[in-house]
């Protein structure tokens, strides 16, 4: 009753008066000033005409094609249960032309890729075209609304805008967030005109494309405003549902269980890359130990990143939450509430980059608005020096190590001056009744600030054990993968800046590359070894005494029997692949499938009678499946399996088991059906190879690193 009381009370001091009215509504400089600020203005819109536009209309860049991708999979039908796999998505760019070397969708949200859905029929580079359109027009309404809501000088917004790297690294590199600031920025329009539930949804469309905005509950409880958490729940559930109608059931689960806890602790790319400027990142740089990423720590003690990480972000969005007055419903006091909740949530951030801070708008704007009223140029200027830096996109610190790494994070600190001069505005602010403080609310965040702790050492567990079974120091490789080892050389597929190549360790454990992009599996037996070259239609191709020759067109994933008999390997329909035959020995093409169209196969294995083994999507799962040359299929009964790989000896079958949200190894004595594990940590390990002598397992694991970026390590699984 009380809350309704406040709403009614509220509700005529937001309709009653014009917001120009109570915002600063400061007059344009005059003289030298105004003369400078016009050649400023002149100068950044040349930059922005002939430089920054051009070279984002001109090619493909950076994050686009992540986005374009994903979205055209799904207007053309395709299965997309692998979204997030690396070398499946990189298979899916080659095969429609385009000419960017990675890929990736590995931290985004499934829904994000709805945004270009409809833009995906056209071809990448014209519909980059078409979505730079579409920002320029969100820059045009995100410029009015800013007018309305803060009343500053329309120079004054432009500048700003044209000032923002972050702004044009969004329209280069074909990013969504200056439509995530839309949304953010037109709830607070609606917000401070009393259509909080319509604030509400708008923000759960924003929770869709990027998670933090879903912080805007707590702000919402605080407030003590229902319509507004009403609105974004049942916002969240209407996208939940679009979401999860495009893509499946299973997609969000993976979602759920591995990828966004990986991006809450900051480890959905690499942890260790200062570039991010994050706490994430420089907690992780200072006391976490990795062989190939973070080799010089300050020091390795895991222990103090799981403690410390929860407890800064806790301290810096907790001002943001308790100074937010549920009485207060004035509309500056609103506005820099929700200013200082961006900011909070940007300084808190696992892994930013330069593009997100166009959030910065927002919150400088309004800033910029109340201390032209306050006529409190100097420390106006002194944000205007952050908001600056902060967008700055060049800093070049990021390989120093040890106590220097703190020397390495300049956009950190900037944000966190940022963040208390925004706490230190809201809290002096006037017209503002003291915000009701008690015991709940910090009790609350210090238990989520524990959640979170707890959750962060639970997954410490046996993570950082396996440094010393890596088989070679791998700088410069951001995943090792489908090791294929014989008697002398081991083969695998390594991710580099320029793409996947085919790479060879030799017993001395020196690494070199070979081939060029993209070959995305292999597989080597009876001193051959066959290789995916993948482009706008994957093909295997055979290598023999420095010969090659293209062994079968169409074709993924190549594995070879062991006799060097047949040769295995994937051809996909729609994302849907099914397992063909070839004999190596019999002249002519005698290739023909040998599993059903219902069966989307993922992985496959030879056992030593020629039977093959292999790993499948039935039904929303992954089960193990048995299928002979004549195509008889048999269900083994082991389901949330992938990766199988038998023994060179014949008795044993190693695959990767799914449990609480990764995957594990597991070996399976064939002859009596015993199961037994190998590795058991919160992360995951996969592509199981054995070495010659049937008890040593070669296998990729993403353990102290980015989500499934693996590193090659060894382990003797049989006693």
């Amino acid at each position: 009753m009380q809350s309704q009381r406040l709403d009614r009370m509220a509700t005529p001091t937001l309709e009653s008066r014009p917001l120009d009215d109570e915002a600063a509504n400061p007059r344009s400089p005059r003289g030298p000033l105004a003369i400078a600020e016009w050649l400023l203005l002149v100068a950044a819109a040349g930059y922005f005409c002939f430089f920054s536009f051009p070279r984002a209309w001109a090619r493909l860049d950076t994050d686009f094609p992540n986005y374009y991708v994903t979205a055209r999979l799904l207007r053309d039908g395709y299965d997309t249960h692998r979204i997030y796999e690396w070398t499946w998505l990189q298979r899916q760019k080659d095969r429609l032309g385009i000419d960017q070397p990675v890929v990736e969708f590995i931290p985004l949200t499934p829904f994000s890729a709805l945004v270009m859905w409809p833009l995906a029929h056209l071809a990448p580079l014209i519909a980059k075209h078409a979505w730079i359109v579409v920002n320029l027009l969100l820059l045009a309404a995100i410029a009015i609304l800013l007018r309305n809501i803060a009343g500053l000088p329309w120079k004054a917004i432009v500048l700003l805008m044209l000032l923002s790297v972050p702004v044009q690294r969004n329209l280069q590199y074909g990013q969504y967030y200056i439509l995530l600031l839309a949304l953010i920025i037109l709830a607070l329009w609606l917000y401070l005109r009393d259509r909080r539930f319509l604030a509400g949804l708008l923000l759960a469309a924003a929770v869709g494309l990027k998670i933090f905005p879903a912080l805007f509950a707590l702000y919402f409880v605080r407030k003590r405003d229902t319509r507004a958490f009403l609105g974004l729940a049942i916002g969240i559930a209407v996208v939940a549902g679009v979401s999860i109608a495009a893509f499946g059931v299973e997609l969000h689960r993976l979602y759920l269980a591995q990828i966004l806890p990986a991006a809450l602790r900051g480890e959905a790319i690499d942890p260790y890359n200062l570039r991010a400027s994050s706490i994430s990142a420089l907690l992780h740089r200072l006391f976490i130990a990795e062989p190939d990423l973070n080799p010089h720590p300050l020091l390795h003690a895991p222990t103090l990143v799981a403690v410390l990480q929860p407890l800064l972000h806790a301290l810096i969005l907790a001002p943001a939450i308790l100074l937010a007055a549920p009485l207060d419903w004035s509309p500056n006091g609103i506005r820099l509430e929700w200013s200082a909740l961006v900011v909070a949530l940007l300084t808190i951030s696992t892994m930013p980059a330069s593009y997100h801070f166009v959030f910065l708008l927002l919150p400088v704007t309004v800033l910029a608005s109340v201390l032209l009223e306050q006529k409190r140029y100097g420390l106006l200027a002194f944000v205007i020096f952050l908001y600056l830096a902060i967008g700055y996109p060049n800093w070049r610190a990021s390989h120093l190590e040890g106590w220097l790494a703190l020397l390495a994070a300049p956009r950190l600190y900037c944000m966190l001056l940022l963040c208390g001069i925004v706490y230190f505005v809201l809290q002096k602010w006037p017209l503002r009744k003291p915000p009701l403080m008690g015991w709940v609310w910090p009790v609350t965040l210090s238990l989520l600030a524990a959640l979170q702790m707890f959750g962060m050492l639970h997954h410490q567990r046996g993570v950082y054990a396996g440094y010393g079974a890596r088989v070679a120091n791998m700088p410069g490789v951001f995943l090792a993968t489908n090791p294929a080892p014989s008697p002398d050389l081991t083969y695998f597929i390594a991710l580099r800046s320029d793409g996947y190549h085919t790479a060879v360790l030799s017993k001395e454990n020196s690494l070199t590359d070979r081939g060029r992009p993209d070959r995305l599996a292999l597989s080597a037996a009876s001193g051959r070894l066959w290789v995916e070259e993948a482009g706008s239609s994957s093909r295997v191709v055979g290598t023999a005494n420095n010969q090659v020759e293209v062994v079968e067109p169409n074709a993924e994933a190549p594995v070879a029997s062991p006799d060097g008999h047949w040769l295995a390997y994937l051809r996909s329909d729609h994302g849907r692949a099914r397992v063909w035959l070839r004999s190596l020995r019999l002249p002519g093409d005698d290739s023909h499938p040998v599993t059903p169209a219902e069966l989307n196969v993922l992985e496959m294995t030879y056992l030593s009678d020629g039977t093959l083994a292999f790993s499948a999507l039935n039904q929303g799962r992954t089960s193990l499946f048995f299928a002979d040359h004549t195509g008889v299929v048999l269900d083994s009964g082991i389901d949330d399996v992938r990766y199988p790989a038998v023994s060179p000896d014949g008795q044993y079958l190693a695959y990767s088991r799914l449990h609480r949200g990764t995957w594990n190894l597991w070996y399976r004595e064939l002859g009596t059906g015993q199961e037994t594990r190998i590795t058991n940590a919160d992360c995951n390990d996969q592509s199981p190879a054995w070495l010659p002598d049937s008890k040593t397992l070669l296998y990729a694991s993403d353990c102290g690193r980015g989500l499934w970026l693996t590193a090659l390590q060894r382990k003797r699984a049989v006693p």
